[in-house]
């Protein structure tokens, strides 16, 4: 089972730019230009149930996604969710081909198919080309299991200093669609919603927006 691979980089506090290209190989104390970009403006929510202790049961094995579910991009929660020093970056969905070759071997261990990002906001601060700033220490945390469908989007990995992080939710497919074709109004809107588990922590009704990308 692949391991979460920390990464030392440029990973933007606010907006990311989606890897057209593949995924670069990640080292420690090492820059990851690929992750900077732009996220979209704020999306107005409901704010997150508080946190509560202890964590949820693992109800995913496995690697499984529905083939006819293009669910591509990048999922934002106007609510900070933070652990200790890290704060959750973003959820990534990567395209039906990046499902397709990590569960047919294919994988790499920078990049999955679907994954979160944490930014460790004690680190230091930089401004990226397109004048924005970023922490330069975050970590991207690929799973271990995972079953994405039109009923279900669950998610678990773990790591050394956040522990075992589980996301249980499902999409509103009505708002996703309309996200996905640029509709205006569905700009912040949210299209993703459910509980997450970052080590004892659990925080619930997170919702999470869509951004393709830049």
């Amino acid at each position: 089972m692949l391991a979460a691979k920390t990464i030392e980089g440029p990973i933007i506090m606010k907006r990311l730019l989606v890897p057209f290209v593949a995924p670069l190989a990640l080292l420690a104390a090492c820059e990851d230009p690929a992750s900077q970009g732009s996220k979209p403006p704020p999306a107005t929510q409901s704010a997150a149930k508080p946190a509560q202790e202890g964590p949820a049961p693992s109800t995913v094995a496995g690697f499984q996604h529905d083939p006819k579910l293009d669910a591509f991009g990048y999922y934002f929660s106007e609510t900070p969710v933070r652990s200790g020093d890290w704060e959750l970056s973003s959820l990534h969905i990567g395209a039906l081909d990046d499902f397709a070759a990590w569960e047919g071997g294919k994988r790499t261990s920078t990049y999955a198919p679907i994954f979160l990002e944490f930014d460790n906001v004690t680190s230091p601060t930089a401004v990226s080309e397109l004048g924005q700033t970023y922490y330069t220490v975050s970590i991207r945390l690929l799973p271990e299991a995972y079953r994405v469908n039109t009923r279900e989007v669950v998610y678990r990995a773990k790591d050394p200093k956040l522990g075992e992080i589980v996301f249980t939710g499902a999409f509103d497919l009505e708002a996703l669609a309309a996200a996905k074709s640029g509709e205006a109004e569905s700009v912040d809107r949210p299209v993703l919603r459910g509980d997450l588990t970052v080590g004892a922590l659990r925080l619930r009704n997170i919702a999470l927006s869509y951004f393709a990308g830049d």
